[in-house]
């Protein structure tokens, strides 16, 4: 390595696993928009995957999110819809 920002453009494609081992970027355009890309890459990569879970994991607490609505009145509520709460909560 000539120079510190060859050692930075080192760091940053061993980081990304992106490797550019055959095809060595030489030009700083070129490395800015390889840069670029490899950002971009991984946070739609690590965007997505954070999507799917907390998706999912809404989708699956639909019963507690209805628990909250409720005890946010629970002053307003009948005997019979604070059963109902109850019984959901031990479920």
């Amino acid at each position: 390595m000539e120079s510190y920002a060859d050692a930075l453009w080192w760091s940053i494609v061993t980081a990304t696993t992106v490797g550019y081992g055959d095809i060595p970027l030489e030009t700083n355009i070129g490395r800015a928009i390889a840069l670029i890309l490899m950002i971009g890459v991984i946070g739609m990569f690590t965007g997505s995957i954070a999507t799917y879970f907390l998706t999912d994991q809404r989708k699956e607490n639909g019963t507690i999110e209805y628990i909250k609505n409720e005890l946010s009145h629970y002053e307003k509520l009948s005997a019979d819809e604070f059963e109902r709460l109850i019984v959901l909560m031990n479920q």
